[in-house]
């Protein structure tokens, strides 16, 4: 399953990612949104894991755009800030549904999440 980590800080991403890698999944870095699109039709990620706070482009921008080109891709957000809920209200009322995974994340958690899509 590939993964695609989205996230400004890059120790938190790059964290994530050999975590993943550990867990038998290929996994990418971005660090920012106009890297992650520019990679996106070439890694072709099962799963996205996006930061929602990030310069230039947010999170939830990027992933709406991911979404509308692969819809079968699952997205879940990452936020350790409470001013991520606006964000979120505003994607839900475009009919953006994902889940928000409190930052630090917890590897034995995010192992557990993606688990299901490893098998799709």
């Amino acid at each position: 399953m590939r993964v695609l980590v989205i996230d400004d800080e890059k120790h938190i991403a790059d964290t994530l990612v050999m975590i993943l890698q550990m867990s038998g999944w290929e996994a990418t870095a971005a660090y920012d949104g106009k890297g992650a699109l520019r990679r996106l039709d070439s890694f072709r990620p099962r799963v996205v894991i996006s930061d929602v706070i990030m310069p230039g482009m947010n999170g939830i921008e990027v992933c709406e755009a991911i979404q509308s080109r692969y819809p079968a891709c699952h997205i879940f957000l990452s936020s350790g800030r409470p001013s991520t809920s606006e964000l979120l209200n505003e994607a839900q009322q475009k009919g953006f549904h994902w889940e928000l995974l409190p930052k630090p994340i917890d590897p034995q958690e995010l192992r557990e999440k993606l688990e299901p899509f490893a098998t799709e």
